[in-house]
């Protein structure tokens, strides 16, 4: 009996220390478990701020391909216009990143101080954003979201840490948005701004767009062009001379393309001013509708296209109905005459907002006069060998 008595009382405090033991254990188990759980939602939280983050930064970059900034480029801004561009970047932001929810919170706010314009450099995957140099070649903005204890957002709130002690947890993500310029090429298709068959010297298209007049503006609210100033100087596009340097008013009416159309004439040139150049019409005369005017090892290539003089006054009423819209149009650097046709070597591709026709009277008071812009559509494609456009096309894109 003694004996019994003695393994009893054994066996119990065995079964003592086991259940102390399984109770440690269960507890570690789930502070573990809890743990996981906490780290996991703020895990969690850092992917919804980086989303939060990418779109905003989108968002606010792309003011840089306004006609503001166009000024900007060009030194005709107001004093302080790059401060009103932020200004509306920031509006921008703050319109994009409420629409993202975070875990815990159904939607972020970007601080002030936490969206940074500058430029960064595209020879680079790692390097940040700089925001020295003059505000005309800034391309990109970085922004931040975070979930911390000082922050607007505040931090992650953890369910079941506190019972190891630890209440919340913090963290941020930054995304650098850029607007590409380094231009490639362009897939022609009947989306996006169209192509319209003209060209024009890129000699001309340079001195222009700092030389050329300042006759109009655009009201965007109007969707309207007016006849005042606006700094951002006009390009007479068509009727240029020959090649636009060393030729004088009267010398032709050069500067359309018959793509794809043969020496039809006026017909097929309305059809493709009113719908833009397709990819068959394009495919037709170079036998590509992908134009790469710099490939990814930054090499040139041309392309010869045809071309007819002579249709000037003809084209009014075609063209008269695109005034206010943007669209594209063709670069060229020799063009070589042959009978009543021409061959341009075409070199590149720039966009416009079409402002005003004036295809009667006098030579030196005709044109039809574009007003530069930055395009960004999504049929542009750009290459990081390829030059600068000197902020006039690309893309925007997610760089950091």
């Amino acid at each position: 009996m003694i004996l019994q008595g003695r393994l009893a009382r054994l066996s119990n405090r065995r079964r003592g220390v086991v259940a102390v033991q399984v109770t440690v254990i269960l507890v570690l188990i789930l502070g573990f478990a809890a743990f996981t759980v906490d780290i996991g939602a703020l895990y969690n939280a850092r992917a919804d701020l980086q989303k939060a983050a990418d779109a905003a930064a989108l968002a606010g970059v792309s003011i840089l391909t306004s006609d503001e900034m166009m000024r900007v480029r060009a030194g005709t801004g107001d004093t302080g216009s790059m401060g009103s561009l932020l200004t509306i970047a920031k509006s921008r932001v703050d319109t994009v990143s409420p629409l993202n929810p975070s875990y815990g919170s159904p939607g972020m706010y970007i601080e002030p101080a936490d969206m940074v314009p500058g430029w960064i450099d595209m020879t680079s995957n790692s390097s940040a954003i700089q925001t020295g140099g003059l505000e005309e070649n800034y391309t990109a903005i970085s922004v931040t979201a975070r979930r911390t204890a000082e922050a607007s957002n505040g931090a992650v709130q953890f369910l079941f840490a506190p019972v190891l002690g630890s209440t919340f947890g913090e963290t941020t993500a930054t995304a650098t948005a850029v607007f590409d310029d380094r231009f490639g090429g362009v897939r022609v298709t009947q989306t996006g701004a169209g192509l319209l068959p003209f060209t024009i010297h890129k000699d001309a298209f340079a001195s222009e767009l700092t030389q050329g007049g300042d006759q109009y503006s655009y009201n965007e609210g109007a969707n309207a062009v007016d006849g005042t100033s606006d700094g951002i100087r006009e390009i007479r596009l068509y009727p240029y001379p020959l090649s636009g340097s060393g030729y004088s008013e009267g010398d032709g009416n050069f500067g359309v393309l018959n793509i794809g159309t043969g020496n039809q004439g006026v017909d097929a040139e309305v059809v493709q001013i009113q719908n833009g150049v397709s990819a068959g019409d394009m495919e037709s005369e170079v036998g590509t509708s992908i134009l790469t005017f710099h490939d990814d090892a930054g090499y040139a290539s041309t392309y010869d296209i045809t071309g007819s003089p002579g249709l000037e006054a003809t084209l009014k009423s075609a063209l008269s109905d695109k005034v206010g819209e943007v669209v594209g149009f063709f670069l060229h650097d020799n063009v070589v005459l042959s009978g009543a046709n021409a061959t341009y070597r075409v070199t590149g591709l720039r966009y416009g907002r079409v402002m005003a026709i004036k295809l009667t009277g006098p030579p030196n008071k005709r044109g039809f006069f574009i007003q530069p812009t930055s395009y960004v559509g999504s049929e542009i494609t750009v290459h990081e060998d390829a030059p600068s456009s000197g902020g006039l096309l690309g893309r925007i894109v997610i760089a950091r």
